[in-house]
């Protein structure tokens, strides 16, 4: 959701489900502090099975702290709703959870560069939430990657619990590559053989929610492999800073010759795609999938919808994999993108009961319900990812994916649609007019022009 264009539908579970799921999920009702009555604002974006699990849990930690009431305030990321929520909320100092996008330590740019912190990173930098570093709950997770995420000058500005695989997202449809004598491709090579085949066949390749730019999936994810390509994992986070660092000094630039590649590589991928794609938006885009079990093998989306599409269609056989961006299987590894982070701002109104919940969220048998429900890779080292249907790929290959990113560092004149922030992919072809090789050209002049002292 950080960064990148992310799936949103309406909440479909009422509250009161969430009670009588509680011995469906496992949950945990510890016994809690006897707080006296009191209300604590929970704030995340929507995502449906997020949002039930969440409930779930927020039943449980009522149950336990009698007299309390969980309120959770939730709003789809499209056409602006969460992020007005989130302005709302903050404005009026009315939350005490508010979940927020996972960061990484290059979205605190040197001084020298003159960008100031933006979004959650602005929050963070300008001491807007509690430092969680030192609270016990933070004990069940990795600590160098809470540090990654959300540390800032030493301290940890909140806990990331959910990662997905965003940029490289791909679903599919195990029947269909059955009954062409096709297997899940490693290499780009045989990635857009398997498109080839398929098309002869009478099918189309790939669904993608054009409309709302679902496409950039493939795009980032083939580039970020490209740029990866046989650093290890853990070398991630300095390869993307020294990127950035390149960027800024114009050793590098959108027209640079990786960025051409993972261009002539993704115009390719989107010569198999639906028709109609840019007409697709994002919140139907799993179902209408999920429904069409004879067409569309491939699935650009990312792995935030497996349990979505299982619901549409429980029948459906179906798998989630990493788009092999380059000729190198080895190379093509996930994207993930860490996500959910709960923080607590300093001025809430009920920080210790907070911090409760918190603790709560995170113990093990809580946890381990919430991401079976989320499909989510686990942030706790003692709760194992979920083997769920169409999962196996993931729970193998997973631990061998990187930390992704997406953007260099932008100057503070660029503004929002500005060409130095690389290509508008719903502009270039299929979607648009332009090529996207004359899109990186046109982005790399602004990217120029904007650095210029």
């Amino acid at each position: 959701m950080a960064d990148r264009t992310r799936i949103t539908r309406l909440s479909r579970v009422l509250a009161a489900t969430a009670a009588s799921a509680l011995t469906a999920t496992g949950l945990t009702a510890c016994g809690g502090s006897g707080s006296s009555s009191n209300t604590l604002v929970v704030a995340e974006w929507t995502n449906a099975s997020a949002v039930q699990e969440t409930q779930a849990i927020d039943a449980a930690f009522e149950k336990a702290h009698p007299g309390v009431t969980v309120k959770l305030e939730t709003a789809p990321t499209t056409a602006g709703a969460w992020p007005a929520l989130q302005s709302s909320l903050l404005a009026a100092k009315n939350v005490d959870v508010l979940a927020q996008f996972a960061q990484s330590p290059e979205k605190y740019p040197p001084a020298s560069t003159g960008i100031q912190p933006s979004g959650t990173a602005a929050l963070v930098a300008n001491g807007q939430f509690l430092d969680l570093g030192s609270q016990p709950f933070m004990k069940r997770f990795d600590p160098s990657t809470q540090q990654f995420t959300m540390g800032y000058k030493g301290g940890v500005y909140g806990v990331t619990t959910a990662e997905y695989v965003n940029n490289t997202g791909l679903f599919y449809k195990k029947d269909l590559l059955a009954k062409y004598g096709l297997s899940v491709p490693t290499t780009f090579d045989q990635f857009v053989g398997d498109l080839k085949v398929l098309k002869s066949k009478g099918v189309s390749p790939v669904f993608v929610a054009g409309k709302d730019g679902y496409q950039s999936i493939i795009w980032f994810g083939i580039y970020n492999q490209l740029l990866m390509r046989a650093q290890p994992a853990s070398a991630a986070n300095s390869l993307w800073i020294q990127r950035d660092q390149q960027f800024w000094q114009g050793r590098q630039n959108w027209n640079s010759q990786v960025y051409e590649e993972a261009a002539q590589r993704y115009e390719q991928i989107m010569s198999y795609i639906e028709p109609d794609a840019g007409g697709v938006p994002a919140q139907t885009a799993p179902g209408v999938w999920a429904a069409n079990a004879d067409n569309y093998p491939f699935l650009v989306d990312g792995s935030y919808d497996g349990n979505t599409i299982a619901t549409a269609n429980p029948a459906l056989d179906f798998g989630f994999f990493a788009v092999p961006g380059t000729d190198n299987a080895s190379w093509n590894r996930a994207d993930l993108a860490p996500d959910l982070t709960w923080t607590v701002p300093k001025w809430a109104k009920h920080q210790t009961l907070a911090l409760e919940y918190l603790d709560f969220f995170t113990q093990q048998s809580n946890y381990a319900a919430w991401v079976k429900a989320t499909g989510s890779v686990s942030t706790e080292p003692a709760v194992p990812t979920p083997t769920l249907g169409w999962t196996d790929w993931l729970t193998t290959h997973a631990s061998q994916g990187f930390i992704g990113t997406t953007l260099p560092w932008l100057p503070p004149s660029t503004g929002t649609g500005n060409p130095a922030g690389g290509p508008t992919l719903t502009n270039t072809r299929p979607f648009g007019d332009q090529s996207l090789t004359s899109a990186l050209d046109q982005s790399a002049q602004a990217y120029t022009a904007a650095v210029k002292p």
